[in-house]
């Protein structure tokens, strides 16, 4: 019984500690959901300027109401591509990092050991 009770106890806490695939956590889909919508005005902004803004804020409030406070988005205005970090919660607490393809909605993410 005592056997039984000890497996039963200790697929409980395994369950509750799922590990979510990288950048596929509730975090990380709310930081790429919000890397979208910033790659979508860069590509509006693009298709009627002929060029990326040189910085994000130029996007505002024409494109966006306003830029996300987190995570800090990296912009590159040559390609304009986004890159953002953010540390997931429990139990992974490993630093993610995604980069967007060019100024595409395609993201490549990796975890990275501190």
């Amino acid at each position: 019984m005592r056997g039984f009770i000890a497996v039963v106890l200790t697929s409980g806490i395994l369950a509750a500690c799922s590990v979510w695939p990288v950048n596929q956590d509730p975090d990380g889909m709310d930081y790429r959901r919000e890397g979208n919508e910033i790659l979508m005005a860069l590509q509006s902004y693009r298709a009627q300027k002929g060029a990326f803004p040189t910085d994000l804020a130029a996007l505002v409030p024409g494109y966006l109401p306003e830029l996300p406070g987190r995570p800090k988005f990296e912009y590159n205005a040559q390609d304009g591509s986004l890159a953002y970090r953010y540390t997931p919660t429990w139990p992974q607490l490993r630093p993610v990092v995604c980069n967007s393809v060019g100024n595409t909605t395609n993201w490549r993410c990796a975890e990275h050991l501190i």
